[in-house]
């Protein structure tokens, strides 16, 4: 009896060998299936797809890319892992569980998240000194004078980026009386610095005129002026020397040729 139920046990036990060989065998058969594997992948944090994500297969070397859409399509073996790596993601590595595989796969990537210490911002570490970039002017116009939109008259492309700031700057009543009081403080500005070599004192020194006949002159700089006002010493001088010689000229033409009287109607 006992020498029966011993030949039973080994019969089983045989059985079970038999039966496990049989599906490994069949499990290594698998294994070296070719499939086709098609999915899209994701953003875990907001399911937005992520395009043009590399899906590597290191076994062979190569790989594919997903489209704009996150989506892709690669043949594989059921043995294969697949990596997939995007920037800003963390990689992800893909295997095959199910046999045959599913129509398509929806693959999560995890963004990368950086942790960074505090930072603490000094005068020596400013990064205006480290790029090495001078130090910013202070804009020379008083603040009740300073445009509410821009501070130089805005290009065409501004009516399309800021509308509304544009059609203030050429619409609104106080910004042109802003900017026409800025333009006569400009021009003062300017005749001030003119005016230090075109001058009485000047005309004196480079011609020799004087009293009236220096204040005629001085009258007809002014009006045959084709300076503008930031010339510099040289252009006044040689200006106020050429307008001398016409002046002269014309004076003289005017004595040597007087005017006829009109003879009165009879």
């Amino acid at each position: 009896m006992a020498l029966f139920n011993n030949m039973k046990l080994n019969k089983l036990a045989i059985l079970l060998i038999l039966v496990s060989g049989l599906f490994s065998l069949k499990a290594q058969e698998i294994d070296l299936y070719i499939v086709s594997i098609k999915g899209t992948i994701i953003s875990s944090d907001n399911a937005e797809p992520v395009p043009y994500a590399h899906i590597i297969n290191p076994r062979i070397h190569g790989g594919t890319t997903s489209n704009a859409d996150g989506y892709f399509s690669i043949n594989m073996l059921t043995e294969d892992t697949l990596i997939i790596r995007a920037v800003g993601f963390v990689d992800y590595k893909f295997t095959v569980k199910e046999f045959p595989p599913k129509d398509s796969y929806e693959i999560k990537l995890n963004p990368v998240r950086y942790l960074l210490n505090e930072v603490t911002v000094t005068e020596k570490n400013r990064l205006k000194d480290q790029l090495g970039l001078p130090d910013a002017k202070p804009l020379d116009v008083p603040i009740e004078l300073r445009s509410s939109t821009f501070n130089e008259k805005p290009s065409f492309l501004a009516a399309i980026l800021s509308p509304a700031s544009f059609l203030t700057y050429h619409l609104s009543g106080e910004e042109k009386s802003k900017r026409a009081t800025l333009k006569a403080i400009q021009s003062g500005k300017e005749w001030d610095q003119f005016s230090m070599y075109h001058n009485l004192d000047n005309i004196n020194r480079l011609t020799g005129l004087d009293g009236s006949e220096a204040d005629e002159f001085m009258v007809y700089c002014n009006i045959n002026n084709r300076l503008p006002y930031f010339a510099s010493q040289m252009e006044i001088e040689f200006q106020i020397m050429d307008l001398y010689f016409k002046f002269k000229k014309e004076k003289t033409e005017k004595v040597e040729t007087p005017e006829t009287p009109e003879t009165p109607g009879k």
